[in-house]
């Protein structure tokens, strides 16, 4: 009998034994299409077209992880790309916006991390595209689960009123 077979699957099985290794399939990086774009008005004008500042959309949303076998913990990594506009204008101008990340399967939160989305518009520009990769996140999976059944869902932190404009300005899906 050849050692042979008996070693390509100590091989194989070896990593799989109690260390972290990187998965292709991860968590599934998603954005809540309801808190995708954010708009801000000048200050003291109404909530209308006409008097917006600047606007925010959460275009792409991408995973990577590990996962450790032995404890089933995965330690997934998220990375966001925003796209700021604005009326174009000579000057420069920097920003805040909210944001947040919610760790979840089917219907049970088990995190939510709130975020700060920092950005600049250059003078004369109208648009800005950022790239944010927020902390790493840990999900313990439950026995019976998988990595992809648990899902990364990301958005802006709206107010009622950004709620509200959103549905007039056809964002909001009922």
């Amino acid at each position: 009998m050849s050692l042979r077979p008996l070693a390509l699957v100590a091989l194989v099985a070896l990593p799989l034994l109690g260390c972290s290794q990187k998965i292709t399939v991860c968590p599934i990086p998603a954005i809540l299409n309801d808190t995708a774009n954010v708009t801000f008005f000048r200050p003291g004008t109404t909530p209308d077209l006409a008097n917006e500042l600047y606007s925010v959309s959460l275009d792409r949303a991408e995973a990577d992880c590990v996962y450790n076998n032995s404890t089933q913990v995965v330690r997934a990594s998220l990375d966001l790309t925003f796209r700021a506009t604005r009326a174009p204008s000579s000057t420069g101008a920097s920003y805040s916006v909210p944001y947040f990340v919610v760790v979840h399967e089917g219907s049970r939160i088990y995190a939510k991390h709130a975020y700060t989305l920092k950005f600049s518009f250059a003078p004369g520009a109208a648009t800005s595209t950022i790239k944010e990769a927020p902390n790493q996140t840990r999900i313990k999976i439950d026995n019976g689960k998988l990595p992809w059944n648990y899902q990364l869902l990301a958005g802006f932190q709206l107010t009622p009123e950004q709620i509200e404009y959103n549905k007039k300005k056809g964002r909001y899906l009922p």
